[in-house]
């Protein structure tokens, strides 16, 4: 048994230990984690190890108030990603990349993340992972625990991962607890249980099969209503929490739609004052691509900029590379062509949704109008 830092709160205790004896989910090696911490870890730890199996490929999941900010595979960084990276030469290995990208689909909600990766952690990532909290790793090389255990003076916490019954912070053997109040219900206790059914195609042809198993890991780990956009094995918005679907679709569209204003030159080109980390230039880019900045955030904006003029420029927007052969995936099927049509402007051309039968020939139609394939899975993923 481990005694946790904390439970959700401060004045909260809490401690972990594994439903099956002598089988634990992780090992700590360093650090001291809170409840919230090994939730984190341990959903994302699930993603990366399911996404791994069924692509062979390197994978990172970041998480943080146990919902993903970020899922990628190690495919190739773009060069807005190389450069919006920040922090020297990117790694050439396909873990490094992959941490790149997965942390860099929402940078503002990544400060302060757990990251999972599914492979083991050399020193090459290490400066990946300056301001995240915590890292969830098959093993790590001598050199590489030296140079974590030293973050965040010394609080950095490590967790070996373990293949074990336990799939998340809440289940073991297909089953999962809610101590509080006493409920026990059955999960899927299948490596991929987004595919555990099957799936078939209500339309159009099929896009990447990487692209979908990311989509659908991303909302099969973010507390429901989901939706997730995916292109190139990476998440670039993910919407999460909302008790209706469109407002849902809208949270992931506003950040799939800041993840690519930040690729437009004048973001990438922005010259900062010295002494501004690359965590804070992140977020100045964020938030600049986000829009609508008020007068004493422009104002504060105007404090980090080598040339204060700048923070009075609004960029072209219509000048940003646009997006195309995007993956939209939902933790539940849903009725409304709205999502079609906001999953058409960020250049969506494949759906994925569990199946259903409410609005469903609209829904076909409003898919083969936008030239736009829809895959139907075998499950459900709402997640609580």
């Amino acid at each position: 048994m481990i005694t946790l830092s904390r439970g959700l709160n401060p004045h909260e205790t809490a401690w972990a230990e594994p439903v099956v004896p002598g089988r634990p989910p992780f090992t700590l090696l360093h650090g001291s984690p809170s409840y919230i911490n090994v939730l984190d870890a341990l959903g994302a730890q699930e993603a990366v190890r399911a996404l791994r199996e069924r692509t062979g490929t390197a994978a990172c999941a970041s998480s943080k108030h146990t919902s993903p900010t970020g899922i990628a595979l190690g495919g190739p960084v773009a060069p807005g990603d190389e450069a919006l990276h920040d922090r020297g030469p990117l790694p050439d290995d396909p873990l490094g990349r992959a941490v790149v990208r997965a942390r860099n689909t929402a940078p503002k909600c990544a400060y302060g993340d757990f990251v999972a990766v599914s492979e083991p952690v050399t020193a090459i990532q290490v400066p990946l992972f300056a301001n995240a909290i915590g890292v969830i790793a098959p093993d790590f090389t001598p050199e590489a625990f030296a140079a974590l255990s030293r973050f965040h003076e010394g609080r950095f916490i490590l967790l070996r991962g373990h293949h074990g019954e336990e799939r998340d912070g809440r289940s073991t053997g297909g089953r999962e607890s809610v101590e509080t109040a006493g409920l026990r219900l059955t999960r899927s206790a299948a490596p991929l249980p987004g595919f555990a059914g099957g799936t078939r195609t209500e339309c159009g042809t099929p896009g990447s099969a990487d692209d979908l198993a990311v989509a659908v890991e991303a909302v099969r780990h973010a507390q429901s209503n989901a939706m997730a956009f995916v292109v190139d094995g990476s998440t670039i918005g993910i919407g999460m929490g909302q008790q209706n679907r469109l407002d849902c679709t809208r949270l992931a569209a506003a950040r799939a739609r800041t993840w690519q204003r930040r690729r437009h030159p004048d973001v990438l080109g922005l010259a900062f004052r010295e002494g501004v980390g690359p965590a804070e230039r992140a977020v100045w880019r964020a938030r600049l691509a986000e829009g609508d900045l008020t007068p004493s955030v422009r104002a504060e904006f105007a404090g980090v900029l080598a040339d204060p003029r700048h923070a009075d420029r609004t960029p072209d927007w219509d000048t940003t590379p646009p997006l195309s052969g995007v993956t939209l995936a939902a933790d539940n099927h849903f009725p409304f062509v709205e999502v079609v049509e906001i999953a058409a402007r960020l250049g969506v051309t494949q759906l994925v949704t569990p199946a259903g039968s409410t609005g469903r020939d609209a829904l076909r139609d409003a898919c083969e109008a936008h030239g736009m394939s829809w895959i139907v899975t075998g499950e459900r993923f709402f997640r609580h």
